[in-house]
């Protein structure tokens, strides 16, 4: 359980994030880091496919990317183009909840701009509505990642609170520590392409 539903202190978001890594860590590439400031943070990779880089390209026999070795894609079927996102958890001292912290390279490295990671990974009108009705310029903006000093979109905070309290009563408690970021990620993932598998329980 958390002392303060839906907010987190600290240490129990560090209690959180080590719960999802225990839950997830077989089927997503997901690890707890440490900072250099000694705070904790999540960090999920994925790999995505971000389209053809010629005309005359054949079609891929990869049906799955995410089951992809993003080591060999470009040896697997070299006239596609693929990339890596990059997922973080940040706790927020300020808001006391997760903040969801994304970036996107090309596999030649090269860092893709706001704009066409929105269009790339928000696909579904509604959120994306949804997202752009947020105040101050949307959900989606730009800052520096506060535990790696370098530059990240994020999804802006002010709503998390209120997104886990609604889920709540429905699922008739409060939701605990080994559960609240896979349900916080279930609520607002969808937001920057990032879907959960199911796990075994």
């Amino acid at each position: 359980m958390t002392s303060d539903f839906p907010f987190l202190t600290r240490s129990e978001f560090g209690n959180c994030i080590e719960e999802f890594e225990r839950a997830y860590g077989a089927v997503v590439d997901v690890e707890v880091r440490q900072s250099r400031g000694s705070h904790t943070y999540l960090s999920i990779h994925k790999p995505l496919f971000l389209g053809q880089n010629n005309d005359d390209a054949v079609d891929s026999d990869i049906e799955d990317v995410e089951d992809a070795d993003p080591a060999h894609l470009d040896t697997v079927c070299p006239t596609l183009e693929y990339g890596r996102i990059e997922y973080h958890v940040v706790y927020s001292a300020s808001w006391r909840v997760p903040v969801l912290y994304v970036r996107v390279h090309t596999n030649a490295g090269v860092e893709m701009d706001c704009t066409r990671v929105t269009d790339m990974l928000v696909t579904d009108s509604k959120v994306r509505g949804a997202m752009d009705a947020v105040e101050f310029g949307g959900a989606l903006g730009i800052q520096d990642h506060p535990e790696l000093n370098e530059p990240f979109m994020y999804l802006h905070p002010c709503h998390t609170a209120t997104l886990l309290r609604a889920v709540a009563p429905a699922r008739g408690a409060e939701i605990g520590q080994r559960n609240y970021i896979s349900s916080w990620l279930s609520l607002t993932g969808a937001a920057v392409g990032l879907f959960l598998p199911s796990i075994p329980h």
